[in-house]
C-alpha cells in the first residue's frame, strides 16, 4: 500500500513538473512574442506575421508594456547581423552608410553573399552587438536598407540607406505604454536640462554676463520633466495609417534664480542656445528581427536681463512646481491632427537673500523643448517658455531687501509624421506650433527679508589676482 501511494505521488509529482515546464514555455512565448502565420504576398515576397506583449524598462527602470500584432516582411528579407554565424567583426563608418562584414572564413563570406543577393527582392538588414551606432540617438539597434553588396574574401561590403518602417511593415498596429506599478514603486522619466538626477535640482551654476562692472550667474537655473511616453502606431499595407505620441502626468520643475553682484550702475543681456542639450533613449527593443528606437531631445535657449544700479550683490529668483497633466497629439489618414490640451496649475517658492544697498530689476527666461520620437515615424514635442520677473529695491534705514516677483508661461505642442518611401519626394507632415496656453503676466509675491550689511565688492565667478608686493632693493 505504502509503495502504491508513493507511486501515485511521484508521478503526480512528475506531471506537475511537465505541467510547469509547458507553462514556462507559454509564458517565454508570450513575453517575447511568437510567429503565428507565415505566407507568400502578392509580389511573391514571404510574410511572418508576430503577436506579442512584454515589459521593457526605460532608464529610470520603469516599465513599459509593449503590444504588438504586426505583418512584416519575413525569411531572409530582413538579416538580423547578431545572428549570421561565422561573422569576425562588423566595421561602420560614421554614418553608418557602409558596413564592412568580416568573416572567419571565405565559405562563411560566400554564404553571407549569396543569402543577401539572392531574388531580385529589397533586403534589410538589423543588428546591435556591432560597433555600429545611430548619430542622433545613441542607438546601438540600427534598421538599414541594402542598396549594394560586394564580396573579397572573407569580408562583404554592405552599402545602405535609412530601413524604412513602412517597407519593412506590412499591416499591424503597435503601442507603448506605462506598465501598471504598485504605487510604493511607481516611479517615471525624469528629463531635462541642467536638472540633477531626480529634476529637483540644478546639477551645476551657469555663468550669464559678465564685464568688469557687473557679474551675474544663474546658481539654480533647471528645468526636469518627470511624465510618462506613450507611443501608438498603425500601418497598413505599407502606409502609416495611425499615430498617437506625447506625454503624460507631467511634472516640472524649475529653478529661476540669480546671483547678482555689480560695481555701480551697470546692466547685461544674453539671448542664448545652449549646447547643454539633453538627449536619449526612452526604450529600445525587438519586433521580430526589427529593432523599435523611442528616444527624446530637449534643445534649450536661455534669454537673460539684468540692470544693476548700486554697488551690491543679492540672489534672487524662485523655484517652481508645475503639474500640466497630459499633452499629445493624434493623426490619421482621414481626420488629420488631434490635440489633447493640459490643465496646468503653478506653485511659486521665492528666494531672496542679499545687501540692503542693492537695486536692481531683472528677467529670466529658460525655454526648453521636450520631444519624443519614435521610430523615425512620428515625432511630438512640447515647448515651455516660461519667464520670471523681478524687482528688487533694497532700504537702508530699515535695513532689508524686497523683490517684487510675477511670471508669464507659454505653452506650445508641435508635431510630425515622416513618410519616407522610396522614389518619392521625402516630405513631412508638420502640425504646429499651437498655442497650448497663454498666462499673461502674474504677480508671483511682494517678498521681504532682513537686508545685510554692505561688504568690500567681489565676483561670484571669477577671483582676481592678488596684486605682488613689490621687494625694496636693498642699499649696497
Amino acid at each position: 500500500y505504502q509503495r502504491r501511494v508513493h507511486g501515485i505521488q511521484s508521478h503526480l509529482i512528475q506531471s506537475m513538473k511537465i505541467a510547469a515546464f509547458f507553462a514556462f514555455l507559454l509564458l517565454i512565448c508570450s513575453a517575447f512574442g511568437t510567429i503565428v502565420k507565415s505566407y507568400i504576398d502578392e509580389q511573391g515576397r514571404p510574410i511572418d506575421h508576430h503577436v506579442g506583449t512584454y515589459l521593457v524598462k526605460d532608464k529610470m527602470q520603469n516599465l513599459y508594456r509593449v503590444k504588438y500584432d504586426v505583418e512584416m516582411l519575413g525569411g531572409n528579407l530582413i538579416i538580423n547581423v547578431d545572428e549570421v554565424k561565422g561573422i569576425r567583426k562588423v566595421q561602420c563608418d560614421i554614418t553608418n552608410i557602409e558596413l564592412m562584414v568580416d568573416f572567419n572564413s571565405v565559405p562563411d563570406a560566400y554564404s553571407f553573399y549569396k543569402t543577401i543577393t539572392a531574388g531580385n527582392y529589397e533586403r534589410f538588414v538589423s543588428g546591435a552587438e556591432w560597433n555600429c551606432s545611430d548619430v542622433q540617438t545613441g542607438s546601438m539597434m540600427l534598421l538599414r536598407k541594402v542598396i549594394e553588396v560586394e564580396i573579397n574574401g572573407v569580408s562583404v561590403l554592405l552599402r545602405t540607406s535609412d530601413g524604412s518602417y513602412e517597407e519593412a511593415i506590412k499591416d499591424g498596429s503597435f503601442s507603448l505604454d506605462k506598465a501598471e506599478e504598485p504605487q510604493e514603486h511607481a516611479k517615471t522619466l525624469c528629463f531635462g536640462v541642467n536638472q540633477n538626477k531626480d529634476c529637483t535640482a540644478a546639477s551645476r551654476p551657469l555663468p550669464i554676463y559678465h564685464n568688469k562692472y557687473i557679474d551675474v550667474q544663474c546658481s539654480n537655473c533647471f528645468v526636469g520633466a518627470k511624465a510618462t511616453v506613450f507611443i501608438d502606431i498603425k500601418i497598413s499595407w505599407f502606409k502609416l495609417r495611425y499615430a498617437s505620441a506625447g506625454l503624460r502626468d507631467i511634472a516640472i520643475n524649475g529653478g529661476f534664480v540669480l546671483d547678482m553682484a555689480a560695481q555701480g550702475s551697470a546692466s547685461g543681456t544674453i539671448d542664448k542656445t545652449y549646447s547643454l542639450v539633453d538627449a536619449g533613449l526612452v526604450v529600445q527593443f525587438w519586433i521580430g528581427p526589427i529593432p523599435i528606437t523611442i528616444w527624446y531631445e530637449i534643445p534649450l535657449r536661455m534669454v537673460a536681463t539684468a540692470a544693476v544700479s548700486a554697488q551690491a550683490k543679492a540672489t534672487a529668483g524662485v523655484t517652481a512646481n508645475w503639474n500640466f497633466g497630459n499633452a499629445f497629439v493624434t493623426w490619421d489618414e482621414n481626420n488629420g491632427w488631434k490635440v489633447a490640451k493640459p490643465n496646468p496649475t503653478f506653485t511659486w517658492t521665492p528666494v531672496l537673500k542679499g545687501e540692503a544697498s542693492f537695486d536692481a530689476e531683472a528677467s529670466l527666461a529658460i525655454i526648453p523643448s521636450f520631444i519624443i520620437h519614435a521610430m523615425r515615424l512620428v515625432h511630438a514635442g512640447v515647448k515651455v517658455t516660461p519667464t520670471v520677473m523681478l524687482a528688487a529695491h533694497g532700504d537702508t534705514t530699515k535695513k532689508e531687501l524686497c523683490a517684487d516677483l510675477s511670471y508669464k508661461i507659454i505653452g506650445d505642442i508641435f508635431a510630425g509624421i515622416t513618410i519616407n518611401i522610396p522614389f518619392v519626394k521625402l516630405f513631412e507632415k508638420n502640425f504646429g506650433p499651437y498655442e497650448l496656453f497663454n498666462t499673461g503676466v502674474k504677480p508671483i509675491a511682494h517678498w521681504c527679508v532682513k537686508g545685510q550689511a554692505t561688504q568690500p565688492f567681489y565676483f561670484f565667478t571669477y577671483q582676481h589676482a592678488k596684486k605682488k608686493k613689490k621687494k625694496k632693493k636693498k642699499k649696497k
